[in-house]
């Protein structure tokens, strides 16, 4: 009886664990730098800052939205702007989960029954560029620590080797000679080669130089929320200073494999902001209001989006039923 519990619990912590880690590096960054020395840092917030930063973090997500549609267009998967901007919002909320960003691709879907594996390609494409204009605004900050700059770099080729390996056949298929060695990889050939075929298909047309182009706008109106997020607390740094903090944040949390990149974002985010002398209880609280304007704020609002178009989208949950 013993071991059969045993091996129902192991399971189960295995998928609370990532969510447990991001809740203890949080507890741990409020714990370092004090919670009411935290506190006072919030409370130096100043609302006239607050309509600012809640509209552009609004509008990066509008426009994420819009960039969703013009991939898709070409490929006639969507039934407009209004209504991919509006299930992207609806799949925000649910981004942190184990499907992440895909989340938006089952709703659409279950709405436009169009095939999982091209809207899922829709969805890598977008995910895949957008990193490569935050790692290009951060590289004029990164002076200010050694060795910094060529960590940037080395992110930025590892973008780009990305890219090459979804774009390049041959690539492709020799790394998946080597991964399906491994049984879960494996296990989802199929689907892994599926996918890789749809991205070829996007990327290579002309269209697709339309939406891509809008990647390192969505960068820009990122790092202005975090940079309106660091003067409202009455902290003035460079731009170049925000826009480096900001970019290797948000790629520690990609990389942490935590849900959502909570805590790891969090804590990156404050031991670079105290690296460029801002008050650890400052830094801390900085991180905790970009976290709020941005992760808070949509999953609100997703939620809302999600409810108010489920009828007359008619959509019944999301659901892993395999293509027809």
């Amino acid at each position: 009886m013993k071991e059969t519990l045993r091996r129902l619990k192991l399971p189960r912590m295995r998928r609370l664990l990532p969510a447990l880690v991001s809740v203890g590096i949080l507890v741990l960054v409020v714990v370092a730098v004090n919670p009411h020395d935290l506190g006072t840092a919030l409370s130096h917030f100043h609302l006239v800052y607050l309509p600012v930063v809640l509209g552009l973090a609004m509008a990066y997500y509008v426009l994420k939205g819009w960039q969703w549609h013009l991939f898709m267009k070409p490929l006639k998967l969507d039934h407009g702007a209004l209504e991919t901007i509006l299930i992207y919002l609806a799949g925000q909320p649910t981004s942190i989960l184990p499907l992440g960003e895909l989340s938006r691709a089952f709703i659409m879907r279950q709405h436009a029954k169009v095939n999982l594996g091209e809207v899922s390609a829709t969805v890598v494409v977008q995910e895949v560029l957008y990193p490569v204009g935050l790692i290009a605004a951060a590289v004029p900050g990164s002076g200010r620590f050694p060795g910094a700059q060529a960590a940037v770099v080395t992110a930025l080729i590892g973008i780009l080797a990305i890219s090459l390996l979804l774009l390049w056949p041959a690539a492709f298929a020799r790394v998946m000679s080597l991964a399906v060695k491994v049984p879960l990889v494996r296990r989802f050939e199929p689907d892994l080669v599926a996918l890789h075929h749809d991205v070829i298909f996007i990327a290579r047309r002309p269209a697709t130089l339309i939406p891509a182009a809008l990647g390192p706008v969505a960068a820009v109106v990122a790092i202005s929320v975090f940079y309106f997020t660091v003067r409202s607390v009455g902290v003035e740094l460079g731009t170049y200073q925000v826009a480096f903090v900001y970019a290797v944040a948000h790629l520690a949390g990609g990389i942490s494999l935590l849900p959502g990149g909570i805590g790891a974002y969090e804590g990156s985010m404050t031991f670079l902001l105290i690296a460029f002398g801002v008050p650890a209880p400052v830094a801390a609280a900085i991180a905790l209001l970009n976290r709020a304007f941005d992760r808070l704020l949509v999953t609100v609002v997703g939620t809302a989006v999600y409810f108010a178009i489920r009828r007359p989208l008619d959509l019944r949950g999301i659901t892993l039923a395999p293509d027809r």
